[in-house]
């Protein structure tokens, strides 16, 4: 077996002088630059995916950033360029028009979007069904914000288009190989919060007061158990390894449909919180600030990314004041009790990217 090693492009947030030219736009125009995203998108239709998250959330990728990607795109002549999300319904509300982006916002499942149903295969996760707006394009840009996640482990580039480029029915799919959702009547205090924090309104305290869940809507999430003041509410029968499969048969399909030289990924580690953006809400930052990280590689860009996250960086108003760390090899592990790797290691093997790589910084 031939063990490639991948080249990781990398910005790093701390300037030399206090100069525009040293600024992270500008170093990010010059990484992209120098990691080829001309020979990539030139003369192509270009699908830029991203999360353009909700509510009063203010910690996803600041507009500067995907406009200077979506201006490189450009420059390098693509035939056209176009960012999305499975819902750009509130975008502008956090910034991003087409005006400060220099694109079109486009929703993957709202009016026109469609799906293209996928074989998976694996037990009871048959089909994926994935957007016809990002298979239609000839490139794919992954453009991801780096954070702590509590079902997936983190969200990077993988979980950008493992969750990102699918419906809700599909992710519900994938979420059901974890186990379900068990209450203690005992400890809940019915105070709603549960009800409130469901995206889905898939949850119901019912005419007898008993709490329930409709699991075609369900997308275990997690919103409900994270928030429980009470811990009322906890996994029952997790397998975290089958959900991560899951999601790795997802992102195979999509970098198989694409082939390696369509598709560039870029991972924005700033505002590193402890949740992932889908809550609608931000926090304080759990490490300082550690720049862009760019490679043609998803599982390379994504393992560097984690590998620049260090406990001992860890700003502890970044931790909530009802959480404890936990076990784990990993800040994030110690945080949510999941192994954030498992999912690049399930696409090694998979033969969907390489864990080996080599950092290139890019001033």
């Amino acid at each position: 077996m031939i063990i490639m090693t991948e080249t990781v492009y990398h910005c790093p947030e701390k300037i030399k002088h206090l100069e525009a030219n040293n600024t992270l736009p500008k170093k990010m125009e010059r990484m992209l630059a120098q990691a080829g995203l001309e020979n990539i998108v030139k003369g192509k239709k270009v699908c830029i995916k991203m999360h353009l998250g909700g509510g009063i959330g203010y910690t996803t990728v600041h507009p500067i950033f995907v406009r200077t990607l979506v201006d490189a795109i450009k420059k390098a002549n693509a035939k056209s360029v176009f960012v999305c999300d499975g819902s750009a319904k509130g975008a502008e509300d956090r910034g991003y028009t087409r005006r400060s982006i220099h694109a079109p916002l486009v929703s993957l499942f709202g009016p026109g979007g469609g799906t293209v149903t996928a074989p998976m295969n694996f037990k009871t996760f048959d089909t994926a069904d994935i957007s016809k707006r990002v298979l239609g394009a000839d490139v794919l840009v992954v453009l991801s914000h780096l954070k702590a996640h509590g079902d997936c482990g983190f969200g990077g580039a993988g979980k950008n288009i493992a969750m990102g480029t699918v419906p809700p029915g599909t992710r519900a799919k994938m979420h059901a190989l974890e186990g379900s959702i068990k209450w203690d009547e005992a400890k809940c205090k019915r105070c709603n919060k549960c009800i409130e924090e469901c995206p889905n309104h898939a949850n119901k305290f019912n005419d007898q007061g008993k709490y329930e869940v409709f699991w075609h809507a369900c997308k275990f999430c997690r919103h409900c158990i994270l928030i429980c003041p009470e811990k009322a509410l906890a996994t029952e029968g997790s397998n975290f390894g089958d959900f991560q499969e899951a999601m790795a048969h997802v992102i195979k399909h999509v970098l198989d449909h694409f082939g390696k030289q369509n598709v560039f990924f870029i991972n924005v580690l700033k505002n590193i919180t402890v949740f992932c953006d889908c809550w609608g809400m931000s926090s304080a930052s759990l490490v300082p600030d550690l720049g862009i990280l760019a490679s043609r590689d998803l599982v390379a860009v994504d393992k560097a990314s984690l590998d620049m996250v260090k406990e001992e960086n860890l700003i502890q108003d970044g931790i909530p004041e009802d959480y404890k760390l936990g076990g784990g090899s990993h800040l994030f592990e110690k945080i949510h009790g999941k192994n954030p790797y498992l999912l690049g290691e399930i696409l090694n093997r998979l033969g969907s990217g390489s864990v080996d790589y080599e950092v290139t910084q890019v001033d």
